[in-house]
């Protein structure tokens, strides 16, 4: 599941990554980047790519630096990155402030074939207080016991419901 998830946002960099620039530094950003030499580029890239953490040895090289300091990665489309985080985040305060707080739910599945609970209601002698999680559990005869008894099933839902709301 995590392969399938990293391969699909690694095509979401890939498709929806963007650079961003602002306004005012976009004319001068892009007569420098165009001045900077592809040699000069691939050796800052590669030694980023080794290390992470680059410094400059030419003049060329700092050129590239300091580009990379204006520039920011726009990635608001790429699921799982601080920025789909931050827009998602922003889209939940713009649906408070039109909608007002949001509403708590909460799904409760009662599962009354794992249960203990409803062979003690059946009637069946066991010790609820002193169960271990070693014990062996037979998940067909617990179901057999709730599809012959529907009215312990319901009593189980009753009593867990009643404790919840406790």
């Amino acid at each position: 599941l995590f392969i399938a998830f990293n391969i699909l946002q690694r095509r979401a960099v890939l498709l929806h990554s963007s650079l961003k620039v602002k306004k005012a530094y976009f004319e001068k950003f892009a007569t420098n980047f165009v001045a900077i030499p592809e040699d000069a580029l691939a050796r800052v890239c590669a030694r980023v790519a080794d290390s992470g953490f680059v410094r400059a040895e030419d003049a060329d090289e700092r050129r590239v630096l300091k580009l990379m300091q204006e520039v920011q990665l726009v990635t608001s489309a790429v699921p799982g990155s601080s920025a789909a985080r931050i827009k998602m985040r922003n889209e939940i305060r713009a649906l408070m402030l039109t909608k007002g707080m949001p509403n708590f739910f909460v799904t409760i599945n009662p599962a009354d074939v794992y249960n203990p609970v409803v062979r003690l209601l059946a009637g069946e002698d066991i010790d609820v207080d002193n169960i271990l999680p070693e014990q062996p559990f037979n998940y067909w005869t617990q179901s057999l016991l709730v599809a012959r008894n529907p009215v312990v099933a319901a009593q189980f839902f009753d009593t867990y419901m009643r404790a919840f709301i406790k």
